[in-house]
């Protein structure tokens, strides 16, 4: 769906004003409510200050995550290899530790990224919802239990994480429609005309926008802007039963993400089955997590089931790194990083299948008998 008049945007507007305000409110309740609760000393594992490497964790984490690589498999990764979470602490402190940087990645990213109001706001509903029943099954979860759940889920993130650097993951192609259009250096009608493209020009879309697009040219290599209105295959937003089943879909990945999993690459995944734009599964994305997180987190936090050393240095590098990241970096090769992320996820995902097998056969076994005297 494209707006298609002023009074359509306008609406769009206050819807996302509206979002906005929901979400401040829901910052400064869960910021309130963490501090509220660190205080219980009986209640809250692995107190003090957050040392350097909990900050640096942090802060590449969200870097990363913030240009589509994804912050939970890796944040677990490094977890496992140096010991620094126990096992059954690992999906509390993802979700606490990360709420913060995940909404300042959605003011952020929403702002900047172009997607139909009402789409975002009922799949940000939906996973909200399947967040909080998911975290309170995983919040209840024994030590095993965890990591098998864990070790499940970082095997598929890396099946995610190799689609989309192999290309099995769709990709942004659109074209000119029925008539030529002119490719423009800006996104304005004054702007400079750079070259004028004939009806049905395949494209790459780099940023869609609801007036005006960032495009490329595969063929010649040219990239700017074009009225949105003029190309085909920009959709910023679902409506019907299209809509019903992004619902379903983001409802069940926000119930598997307090586990571990994460929301990034099966949002895409989920975008791209709906027919919208792969770009518009970043404001879905950001914004779905940081109304979930916040609220999947309190569950960790009354449990007792995080570190909180940790959580405090992933939140103030997590900011830093999501900030740097959308608004001075915005984009990077990040092809040879992501086949490294995805072997290491990998190695550390059979590496918590296999620490499950074995303390199950040592509970198998039982304590040794001890000599008759």
């Amino acid at each position: 769906m494209i707006y298609s008049s002023a009074s359509k945007l306008q609406r769009g507007t206050r819807v996302i004003a509206a979002l906005f305000m929901v979400l401040g409110i829901l910052t400064a309740a869960f910021v309130a409510g963490w501090a509220v609760l660190a205080r219980r000393p009986r209640d809250t594992p692995d107190r003090g200050r957050p040392d350097a490497e909990r900050i640096a964790v942090g802060f590449f984490a969200n870097f990363f995550d913030a240009l589509g690589i994804g912050s939970f498999a890796t944040t677990t990764t490094y977890f496992r290899l140096r010991k620094l979470v126990r096992d059954e602490l690992i999906p509390g402190s993802l979700n606490v530790g990360y709420a913060l940087p995940t909404i300042t990645q959605a003011f952020i990213g929403i702002t900047l990224i172009a997607v139909e109001p009402w789409t975002l706001v009922l799949m940000i509903v939906s996973a909200v919802a399947g967040s909080w029943f998911g975290a309170g099954v995983v919040a209840r979860l024994p030590r095993r239990g965890i990591q098998l759940g864990m070790g499940a889920a970082l095997l598929i993130a890396a099946g995610f994480m190799f689609a989309k650097v192999t290309g099995l993951m769709p990709t942004d192609s659109v074209s000119t429609g029925r008539q030529a259009i002119v490719l423009r250096s800006g996104p304005a009608a004054e702007a400079t005309a750079i070259a004028t493209l004939p009806p049905a020009t395949p494209l790459e879309l780099v940023d869609p926008g609801r007036e005006w697009s960032r495009v490329q040219v595969p063929a010649g290599g040219q990239s700017g802007f074009v009225r949105t209105s003029a190309v085909e295959g920009i959709v910023l937003g679902v409506t019907g039963p299209t809509l019903l089943l992004g619902l379903v879909g983001s409802f069940f990945l926000g119930s598997i993400m307090p586990l571990g999993i994460g929301y990034y690459a099966p949002c895409m995944v989920l975008v791209a089955m709906l027919g919208m734009n792969l770009r518009v599964a970043f404001p879905i994305m950001m914004g779905a997590c940081a109304f979930l997180m916040p609220i999947a987190s309190i569950k960790f936090i009354r449990a007792g089931r995080y570190s909180l050393k940790t959580t405090v240095g992933m939140a103030i590098g997590g900011v830093v790194g999501s900030a740097l990241a959308l608004v001075v970096v915005k984009s990077l090769p990040l092809y040879y990083v992501m086949w490294l992320v995805t072997c290491v996820i990998v190695y550390t995902g059979i590496s918590l299948l296999r620490t499950a097998a074995r303390e199950k056969a040592a509970m198998a076994a039982g304590p040794a008998p001890s000599a008759a005297g």
